[in-house]
């Protein structure tokens, strides 16, 4: 922007230039001050921002409060399988349903926590050193890994969670192929197999595998030597036994 110039300087040219510096600053000043109709749009301005601001925050407040209504807090999962009966009876299938698929999931969670209270801290000479516990899809996965000296082992437990789910149906392809591979064993009276890597996995009647394997031992004669006794010390009948 172009400075206007001082009144002194426009006092010394006189006559004209006096009248124009009074003309232009007093036409700067106007153009300086905000006009009455500038000032009505910004109060209007203002005035719609708090009116939407304030709709806003209702909105805002009545989804939270619809959330929050959604929002079922509840304790044991198992609390579902109750609920069946009732909701099939009074014809609300849907629910019934999800109740049911809810109580399954829950169910299938517990046997595998008991499961995997039956993977000993110590057996055989070998000391567990973690274990996990997962479900996905169908399958029931527990893993544990064991440490004897400077040998580690890790034994697996993967089955599928019934029989007509893509566990079950994976398992049954799973085992028929494991029946035509490997050596036959028999490990606390049920059938099992040692893989030429050294991988022994036992079938076990729900149709789950049991599979203990070592970086360590890498064939099978290395492995029934390295780690025969903690499949020999391992609880397999009692894994089996809470599966059937």
């Amino acid at each position: 922007m172009a400075k206007l110039p001082t009144k002194r300087l426009a006092a010394r040219l006189g006559g004209q230039d006096a009248a124009d510096y009074d003309r232009l600053v007093g036409a700067a000043g106007e153009a300086a001050r905000p006009s009455v109709h500038a000032k009505n749009t910004t109060m209007e301005l203002n005035m719609q921002i708090a009116k939407y601001g304030l709709v806003a925050a209702i909105l805002m407040a009545a989804g939270l409060s619809s959330a929050m209504a959604q929002l079922e807090l509840s304790g044991d999962t198992l609390d579902n399988c109750s609920e069946i009966d009732a909701l099939r009876k009074a014809g609300n299938y849907t629910a019934a349903r999800d109740k049911a698929q809810l109580c399954l999931d829950a169910l299938e969670s517990a046997v595998s926590g008991e499961v995997g209270k039956s993977f000993p801290a110590e057996v055989g000479g070998w000391t567990r050193t973690s274990l996990d516990e997962a479900q996905a899809l169908g399958f029931t996965n527990i893993t544990a890994t064991y440490a004897n000296g400077e040998h580690t082992a890790e034994v697996a437990l993967t089955g599928g969670a019934g029989g007509d789910s893509l566990g079950g149906l994976l398992s049954g392809f799973a085992r028929a192929g494991l029946a035509q591979a490997g050596r036959q064993v028999r490990v606390g009276g049920l059938p099992g197999t040692v893989q030429s890597d050294g991988t022994i996995t036992v079938t076990l009647e729900d149709g789950s595998f049991l599979t203990f394997q070592s970086a360590s031992f890498g064939d099978a004669d290395a492995a029934l030597a390295g780690i025969g006794d903690l499949v020999n010390a391992f609880p397999v009948a009692e894994i089996n036994q809470k599966l059937k």
